[in-house]
């Protein structure tokens, strides 16, 4: 029997609470999550009840012990890091399960933050894509840069749709 899987699958900025659910589905089926580069690694355990909850860090990882540490300290275990996201996951209680954040204005922040991040890389490609269409006349090149450029305008537009229902 395998002990460790490898699931290639697509969340994007926005579907962090999607994603969430999958891990926790995974967990119920015997799949914990071990590793995220790419793919997602599991491995085999027990089906268990586990509540996984990702979160958005922009800050430097100059205070990355204190931040895995204050999660510890609520009851959460760090399970790995795909860029600035962190996932973590906890057993779930009946009693209690912790949230990450229990305030709107830490969950605003943190999609702010996000936002942010992508807008960054959005106005990159942007000059990214014109500089490419000055200096070569290539259909597949405009074909990939125009994608990019519409996947990264419905992340902007669905992330701060997210923030304007969080204020709401």
């Amino acid at each position: 029997m395998h002990k460790e899987k490898k699931v290639f699958k697509i969340f994007l900025a926005w579907q962090d609470k999607s994603e969430e659910i999958w891990l926790n589905r995974m967990a119920k089926k015997g799949w914990a999550l071990k590793s995220y580069k790419f793919l997602y690694t599991f491995e085999k355990i027990e089906p268990a009840s586990y509540i996984y909850r990702l979160d958005y860090k922009s800050t430097s990882d100059n205070d990355l012990n204190e931040y895995k540490t204050i999660f510890q300290d609520t009851g959460w275990e760090y399970v790995t890091r795909y860029g600035n996201w962190y996932y973590f996951r906890t057993k779930e209680s009946q009693e209690h399960t912790p949230e990450i954040y229990t305030e709107r204005e830490y969950q605003i922040e943190k999609y702010n933050s996000l936002l942010q991040h992508l807008l960054t890389v959005f106005i990159t490609f942007i000059i990214l894509a014109v500089s490419m269409a000055f200096l070569q006349n290539s259909i597949v090149l405009d074909v990939f840069f125009t994608l990019l450029i519409m996947i990264f305008i419905l992340c902007i537009f669905k992330v701060r749709q997210k923030i304007s229902k969080l204020r709401d």
